[in-house]
């Protein structure tokens, strides 16, 4: 048996990570540079694009170096920092963050590193709270860290907020698809260490073009590689074959369709549906859409569906790279949005049984 370094945990700790050198190193030098202007961090994408992964990374990365980490959700996210800095819960409602980070900063000599993950979750009062914290304990001098993650729209909101300073003017990474070289590379250096495997150039570049270097479809093409070949190879030594490949590729993209495109789909209003239905019907050579023309298979104004497309835009599942058009950013979202399998099993159950 192979062993198998993937692991499409969505929204977890994946087992092996890959890419996004440059935010690492980033993040590395402020860590030195207690002037440094990327001691904020705030780090966008879609769903699978890896945010909680590396803000997991920049945990293990701070924990090396001996920093107080604390990783935080967005459920009673000041309660459980000020818990996490006292270890009273009875504190919690009687002290201010301000004055609890302040103590904790002057205790902690090796520093503090703070992750929020899903930010645009959390309360936009709380996250005022948690930046005027920062912005103090920055003033102070003190060797204090932020590190969140968020959707694309959660990045806007809380950026326009009055008490969101401090985040405003934070570094802000935007995860996108990997570039066809970094995949390869990833590809290449995962597939190296699995002994008695191997994967030919051939073989790398299928995957490679079928992951469109989304990182969470990188982790299910090659999970489900060597799951299959584990099902039916008992040797120690095996050349991966292009059949293996395919079956890989077919199951990684219907498993990718169930836990990322039908849950967002089923998130979104009808209007936006519609729109992506139409505008995935009017995909040029060149997969771009003029807007006009989905405004017309729609039956309305271009006015009529301004909203949806301004919204599908904030939360970067479409985008506007000229005017009057707007193309995918989501893989296999233009083919998956023709399908009826995206409609919830309640609702087909239900129009079946004629309810």
């Amino acid at each position: 048996m192979f062993s198998n370094p993937f692991s499409p945990i969505f929204g977890g700790k994946p087992d092996v990570f890959f890419g996004r050198e440059r935010i690492l190193n980033l993040f590395d030098h402020a860590m030195i540079d207690v002037g440094s202007d990327d001691r904020a961090i705030f780090i966008t994408g879609t769903r699978g694009s890896g945010k909680t992964a590396l803000l997991e990374q920049l945990s293990i990365r701070a924990t090396a170096k001996k920093r107080k980490v604390i990783d935080l959700g967005p459920e009673n996210t000041i309660e459980q920092l000020i818990y996490s800095l006292t270890g009273y819960d009875e504190v919690t409602k009687t002290v201010s963050l301000q004055t609890v980070l302040l103590k904790a900063c002057a205790n902690y000599k090796k520093g503090i590193l703070v992750t929020v993950d899903e930010i645009q979750k959390v309360p936009i009062e709380d996250v005022s709270s948690l930046c005027n914290a920062f912005q103090m304990a920055s003033r102070k001098g003190y060797d204090i860290m932020l590190a969140v993650a968020g959707l694309p729209y959660g990045y806007s909101e809380i950026i326009k907020h009055e008490g969101c300073t401090y985040l405003r003017r934070a570094t802000h990474e935007e995860l996108g698809l990997f570039s066809w070289d970094e995949a390869e590379q990833s590809f290449n250096s995962i597939f190296s260490e699995i002994k008695g495997l191997t994967v030919a150039q051939a073989i790398v570049e299928k995957l490679n073009q079928a992951s469109y270097g989304h990182p969470y479809i990188m982790q299910l093409l090659g999970y489900h590689l060597i799951l299959h070949i584990n099902d039916h190879v008992s040797g120690k030594k095996h050349d991966v074959t292009e059949e293996e490949t395919q079956y890989a590729i077919d199951k990684a993209i219907f498993a990718y369709e169930q836990r990322a495109l039908k849950p967002l789909l089923d998130e979104l209003p009808s209007s936006e549906k519609s729109y992506l239905v139409k505008m995935s019907e009017c995909l040029s050579p060149d997969r771009l859409a003029e807007t006009s023309e989905i405004a017309r298979k729609l039956g309305v104004t271009q006015n009529k569906v301004s909203k949806p497309r301004a919204n599908l835009i904030n939360h970067g599942i479409i985008a506007s790279p000229e005017h009057g058009k707007v193309m995918f950013c989501i893989p296999y979202l233009a083919d998956y949005v023709k399908k009826d399998e995206y409609i919830s099993d309640a609702i087909t159950v239900a129009r079946q049984r004629r309810v």
